[in-house]
């Protein structure tokens, strides 16, 4: 884990806000959470383009910020397969 300074867009905080105290946490596990749903969208989309063949298995541990064996296991915790070989059926 890492401790992130960040300076929020007045909405944006204002968000934060509200959220955090309808769920009756904190502003920062609150970010904590938008950041940890925004990396499984964007891991989700990539994972998307290559299944199609769009990106390699690199690229798409380049793109994540992580090396391909982070990748193969945040592909296997999801039971996502980590090869994209087109299906035979």
């Amino acid at each position: 884990m890492s401790l992130v300074s960040i300076i929020l867009e007045r909405p944006i905080s204002r968000f934060v806000e509200r959220k955090s105290q309808e769920r009756h946490i904190s502003p920062q596990e609150t970010v904590a959470e938008l950041v940890a749903l925004g990396f499984e969208t964007l891991l989700e989309k990539l994972y998307q383009r290559y299944r199609l063949g769009e990106i390699s298995f690199g690229r798409l541990a380049q793109e994540l910020g992580v090396t391909t064996w982070e990748l193969g296991y945040l592909l296997e915790e999801r039971g996502w397969p980590a090869y994209n070989l087109p299906s035979t059926s």
